[in-house]
């Protein structure tokens, strides 16, 4: 990839994905779980009304209608394998009303030949299967390895299920090729790969800092060539949507965007700046000699986001994040001279 066509943010393709938050009911218990750290599990343990899903499904019609670029939607929660059949009722639902087939977020513990058996009658596009880090496993978290066995069991060209997102801890960094090269003997492929992020973020030691930093270019060198790499796309996503530019949007379980049957046309003006704002707000970094600079303008909410740790210091990760993964692709892929981005914000 060059970095002209990188640099060329006019030219860039956008791509809108809609988290449409159909359940707040998870059978898995993963500790660093975002969905649940600021919602009670309890308070929040009820699914989708038929008519909010359609309130959706119209707004997202609409959208399509009017806006440029690669719209898609998926099914999120909670996990959304625990509404059973119902959730291919909404899918049939959400291809008639928008002409799209959604795709489905899950941590797989409800993945048997049974369900797949209907999710290939229905109108579901493709399945993501969270996975978690083999080499230490969440408690809470559905086991990786029956996970792993189930993807390549069920996995097929009629109902592609894949790997999704695999979360690494901070003190896994040193583990990371080994856990890229795991996936990919048992997969051929490697799913996106993840910080632990929102308000269970951590600053990385200087150790694991430089456990990253080793680890990144031999991942990079080995399974670029093979396979798609998706590594912290929060931080580097122009490598990780090959130079495209993306933006996941909430229509969450709770409607805090007020969107219903009536109203939803009159919701998309201004919709995309207000989003913006919120989810990808403004870094305001002035260092403009650095490479990086220009995809810096935006970044995802939750580095600007100081619960549990402060906000500068926080930031100041997400700056050492993005010159530490930039470099690794481009001295890979690019320039094998290219030195160490010592900019920072």
């Amino acid at each position: 990839m060059k970095k002209k066509k990188l640099l060329d943010l006019s030219s860039r393709e956008k791509i809108y994905t809609f988290s449409v938050g159909v359940t707040g009911r998870c059978n898995a218990f993963c500790n660093y779980c975002h969905y649940y750290a600021n919602r009670n599990r309890e308070s929040v343990a009820y699914d989708i009304s038929t008519e909010q899903f359609i309130a959706y499904m119209d707004f997202i019609h609409y959208w399509c209608e009017r806006i440029e670029g690669i719209t898609s939607y998926r099914f999120s929660g909670g996990d959304p394998m625990v509404l059973g059949d119902r959730l291919f009722e909404l899918a049939k639902i959400g291809f008639q009303k928008t002409g799209l087939h959604p795709f489905i977020l899950t941590a797989g513990k409800e993945l048997n030949k049974k369900w797949v058996d209907k999710a290939i009658q229905s109108q579901i596009s493709h399945v993501f299967v969270s996975v978690e880090n083999p080499f230490r496993p969440n408690k809470g978290a559905p086991n990786p390895f029956k996970v792993v066995e189930s993807i390549k069991e069920y996995n097929s060209s009629q109902m592609p299920i894949v790997p999704g997102v695999c979360v690494i801890p901070n003190d896994c960094f040193k583990d990371l090729y080994k856990i890229c090269e795991w996936f990919y003997k048992e997969l051929g492929e490697i799913p996106l790969i993840c910080e632990v992020n929102y308000s269970t973020y951590k600053t990385p030691t200087d150790d694991e800092w430089l456990a990253l930093e080793d680890n990144l270019p031999f991942v990079i060198k080995d399974f670029f060539p093979q396979t798609k790499l998706n590594l912290f796309s929060s931080v580097v996503p122009e490598y990780a949507y090959n130079g495209k530019d993306p933006y996941v949007f909430d229509l969450n379980l709770e409607n805090t965007h007020g969107i219903t049957e009536h109203n939803y046309k009159s919701k998309l003006d201004g919709f995309i700046e207000k989003l913006k704002t919120v989810n990808y707000p403004k870094l305001d970094c002035v260092k403009v000699e650095c490479p990086w600079h220009e995809y810096c303008q935006n970044v995802k909410w939750y580095w600007k986001d100081n619960v549990g740790q402060c906000l500068n210091h926080k930031i100041d990760d997400y700056c050492r994040f993005k010159r530490i993964v930039s470099d690794a692709y481009y001295r890979n892929l690019v320039d094998s001279n290219h030195p160490a981005t010592l900019c920072r914000i």
